[in-house]
């Protein structure tokens, strides 16, 4: 499913630049359940943005279900996104006015999926997440677990084969940490693709396979 060969990213600093990632050799498979972990600085949020296409490599080639992607344009890459991926983030970013349901329901609306199977998609994600009570609910009145919920449904809703989480649990308390770091297994289990970057040791070590990262390198696997 992926497979990066000798990437690395470079950010201007001064006169100069910061190598950010050295020579990253990674392949993983459809399936797999993989942690990022490192010390703040150490490149594993570059790596997930890189895995992500939020941005882009320098050199090396980050191939995606058969896709070379570092030639591509900002709309192929959002083609790409938009197929495959789904975004999960420690601060949820999700729209105050919005209710859950309508939450959900936004990257259907962008790609003009029809209202029917809009509402059905979302009605059956909710329910999936245990959040269908709290459909018409706006974030200021639901909780950080319940919050980070709907934004599951949200990475789910354009039905991805990857997920991406970016310190999932970073803002909730232990047990709705939990709850939340069991529902993403589940989710794996199905067959998704999950990917988690945390500093919290024990969610990073229940993941099927670990990568520590220390100065852009990968020097655990």
């Amino acid at each position: 499913m992926i497979k990066l060969q000798r990437v690395n990213k470079y950010y201007p600093s001064g006169a100069g630049r910061l190598h950010v990632l050295k020579d990253i050799d990674l392949t993983i498979e459809q399936g797999d359940y993989l942690s990022i972990m490192g010390p703040s600085g150490s490149g594993k949020s570059t790596l997930l943005n890189m895995l992500g296409l939020l941005d882009t490599i320098d050199e090396g080639e980050y191939t995606l279900e058969g896709h070379p992607t570092r030639a591509l344009g900002e709309e192929q890459r959002a083609e790409l996104r938009a197929r495959y991926i789904g975004f999960i983030f420690q601060s949820f970013q999700l729209i105050d006015r919005l209710t859950a349901f309508e939450n959900v329901a936004l990257p259907l609306i962008l790609a003009e999926v029809p209202t029917r199977e809009r509402r059905q998609r979302v009605n059956r994600l909710l329910e999936q997440v245990g959040l269908a009570h709290r459909a018409e609910h706006r974030p200021p009145q639901l909780s950080g677990g319940q919050l980070q919920r709907v934004a599951i449904a949200r990475a789910l809703v354009m039905q991805p084969t990857l997920i991406l989480a970016d310190e999932p649990t970073g803002n909730l308390d232990q047990q709705s940490g939990n709850d939340i770091v069991h529902l993403l297994e589940a989710l794996n289990k199905e067959g998704i693709t999950l990917i988690v970057v945390t500093h919290d040791n024990a969610v990073g070590e229940r993941a099927q396979r670990r990568i520590r990262m220390v100065d852009g390198v990968i020097s655990q696997l």
